[in-house]
């Protein structure tokens, strides 16, 4: 049997409620909707090199994989989560200019 993501021993490891909400907000929030389980995989892993967890980059990248999502979607979804941090690296930056 895989062991649980750290997030959800953790979670678990608070109380066996909050590990079971947390574990069904995830699900609810993956589930196919008004974008698909591959599109919303995609997301979460951008969002992962966004705020630079490497074990979240590693969990959704196989997570996109398992969804279908392929390594050139991968590193697409990567690459606009990248330039998404060099504007707000520059936006901050910009406060530089300011007298």
């Amino acid at each position: 049997m895989m062991e649980k993501p750290r997030p959800y021993l953790f979670a678990d490891a608070v109380s066996e409620e909050l590990g079971d909400a947390f574990e069904n907000l995830a699900s609810k929030i993956m589930k196919e909707g008004a974008l698909t389980s591959r599109e919303k995989s995609l997301i979460a892993l951008a969002c992962a090199v966004a705020v630079k967890c490497e074990h979240c980059i590693k969990a959704h990248k196989k997570n996109a994989l398992a969804e279908g999502a392929t390594m050139e979607e991968i590193l697409e979804a990567a690459a606009v989560a990248g330039q998404v941090r060099l504007g707000s690296g520059f936006t901050f930056a910009s406060y530089l200019l300011d007298e």
